[in-house]
């Protein structure tokens, strides 16, 4: 892989005291590359900044989220892949290159934070109950749900592009659309540093709306993983609701509450088989 098949897309908010560093480095070490630096509605001199490093910089009026200035920045790429890094300084140039390199033959290339990258202390049970969530809804182990450095080739990803949301769940979707229409990804260990500056996210209004998320992805790509689930649990409560029915009349009886259970169980088996059929023929139509 050359440096000259890259756009590298770097979102940035408020990050005037890192911006410059990053556009640097990246200039320095892949002078072929396409640079493009996503100000999304900075208060600071961020745009400045990474115009003057040798970034090309597109501008968002207003703050609209992660996920939105990566979808800017990949629309506005010219290049046949799309390399997505932090602008807080967390990732190094010899990460970025050794993402490059491992590209060859792959769709999507995700950057795997070690034991020795920087996570804050508050963060890991939410990103634990995350995973754990992630990997029963994608059925593998998902070695890294979220890294924000990764390599994606860019006529898969603009195919998945309606789907990825405005915020900081664009890495979660993107992990996830690519496991689910069983794309060639590699997993290449990355070490991240403590970000320069303060952070945006907030585990506890973004880690539920990641869980949601990643519920409606499933329903979207594997909707019978989720309703069958749900079929299953009102199953078992009509079998219990019926046991009960038995012991208090003493005789073989359906009670309302029996047959209420049953019928919601197999409703939500048939619904399930008819979003199956439903988004095997969208997948069809975007792929």
């Amino acid at each position: 892989m050359k440096a000259d098949n890259v756009s590298i897309v770097i979102p940035a908010f408020n990050e005037a005291g890192a911006i410059g560093p990053v556009v640097e480095s990246l200039r320095a070490r892949l002078p072929e590359a396409e640079l493009i630096v996503v100000n999304d509605g900075s208060s600071d001199d961020t745009a400045a900044i990474a115009q003057a490093a040798g970034a090309m910089v597109i501008s968002h009026p207003k703050n609209r989220g992660y996920g939105a200035a990566l979808r800017t920045g990949t629309l506005q790429a010219s290049r046949a892949y799309v390399l997505f890094c932090d602008s807080d300084g967390q990732h190094s140039t010899d990460d970025v290159m050794r993402i490059i390199e491992a590209c060859d033959g792959h769709d999507m290339v995700v950057g795997v934070r070690g034991q020795d990258s920087h996570a804050p202390l508050a963060r890991r049970p939410g990103k634990r109950i995350l995973t754990i969530f992630a990997d029963y809804l994608a059925g593998e182990k998902i070695p890294d749900l979220n890294s924000g450095l990764r390599m994606i080739r860019r006529e898969v990803l603009l195919k998945y592009l309606h789907l990825m949301p405005s915020g900081f769940s664009f890495s979660t979707t993107s992990t996830f659309a690519m496991l689910k229409t069983n794309r060639h990804i590699a997993w290449i260990p990355i070490t991240v540093a403590a970000r320069v500056g303060q952070s945006t996210v907030r585990q506890w209004k973004h880690g539920p709306q990641t869980l949601l998320l990643l519920l409606r992805l499933t329903v979207l790509f594997e909707p019978l993983k989720v309703f069958l689930v749900a079929s299953g649990i009102l199953a078992c409560f009509t079998l219990a609701s019926f046991a009960i029915d038995v012991v208090v009349s003493g005789r073989f009886n359906l009670g309302d509450s029996t047959v209420l259970l049953g019928v919601a169980s197999l409703l939500v088996f048939l619904f399930g088989l008819l979003c199956d059929q439903v988004s095997a023929l969208r997948r069809e139509l975007h792929e």
